[in-house]
């Protein structure tokens, strides 16, 4: 308490107790046998997390893939891949973007206190676990006699239509003749998150292929001039190529944070207007910054 109203200096009172604690740590550790550095650091998986997470994570992966019911498979890997997401060896105020692993007991700027790596999944593969049974239980209840597919690709190229027509025939006529009513999505913001990275786990743990040279306003790129008119640029494509797909009466929302008032040229750019900017209240966060900022989501109508 004393520390949130500011009376004692978080970084003083974080080094005194980090000063107490470590050398407690380090002897535990020790005592008990606990290897925490991999033998490499060549991968993700490698670098991210420690010895004893890495083998649970490989135990659990190996006998998932056992399993014969492609349907409890999936359902099972993706409560992995939650869990391992929650499972980096990174400070609780890196979570977006990571920048040295965390080996030891350390001051959480997040908390106000000592954190220290975990050394088990178990907590959280039990969490997201009871977390997505709820999930699909919800869903199971409110599912209607409709259909939902995910198509990957490029969104700026992508055919849809020829996308459905590959899974569901019946469904892909059904959207040439009447078109698609509307858009709701959130576009990756320009030069904020490293994208393909924040799921870099994923990637490593399921083999799956980045495509990271295809990503709109990547963290690599930076915020600048040059930055702001290529996602300009990569939006409005996105939004040009869906219009061939949406009926002539149709409503995209899009959420942004359009911190550099892009999205008016993305409109114009696509042969949008926008009708209305509606403020999104955004109250957590997952990094140290927990203050409440405000969203837009831009209703955009043909012009």
């Amino acid at each position: 308490r004393s520390l949130r109203l500011g009376n004692i200096n978080g970084d003083a009172f974080g080094a005194q107790m980090l000063s107490e604690f470590l050398p407690v740590y380090r002897q535990l550790v020790k005592k008990y046998g606990i290897v925490i550095e991999q033998p490499t650091q060549d991968t993700f998986m490698d670098k991210w997390y420690i010895r004893p997470i890495r083998h649970e994570i490989d135990l659990l992966y190996n006998t998932i893939t056992k399993i014969k019911d492609e349907d409890t498979k999936r359902v099972l890997s993706i409560v992995l891949s939650r869990t391992i997401r929650s499972c980096r060896a990174t400070t609780h105020a890196d979570l977006s973007t990571l920048k040295e692993p965390i080996k030891e007991v350390y001051y959480c700027a997040k908390h106000g206190k000592l954190c220290k790596p975990l050394f088990s999944v178990l907590r959280w593969w039990n969490y997201y676990g009871k977390d997505t049974i709820r999930r699909l239980q919800q869903f199971n209840k409110l599912r209607t006699s409709t259909y939902q597919y995910c198509l990957q690709g490029d969104s700026r190229t992508m055919d849809v239509i020829g996308g459905i027509q590959k899974i569901n025939t019946k469904l892909a006529a059904l959207v040439k003749q009447q078109k698609i009513k509307g858009i709701f999505t959130s576009p990756p913001y320009v030069g904020l998150i490293d994208y393909h990275e924040q799921h870099a786990y994923a990637y490593d743990l399921f083999n799956l292929e980045r495509k990271d040279a295809l990503e709109i306003g990547p963290l690599s790129n930076g915020q600048g001039k040059e930055a702001r008119d290529s996602y300009v640029k990569g939006i409005s494509a996105v939004l040009n190529n869906c219009k061939q797909f949406l009926s002539e009466d149709y409503d995209v929302f899009l959420v942004a944070n359009d911190k550099f008032g892009l999205y008016p040229a993305i409109a114009a750019g696509a042969g949008m207007q926008i009708l209305k900017a509606y403020k999104r209240p955004v109250l957590n966060r997952a990094e140290r910054d927990n203050g409440a900022y405000a969203e837009s989501i831009f209703h955009l109508k043909s012009v």
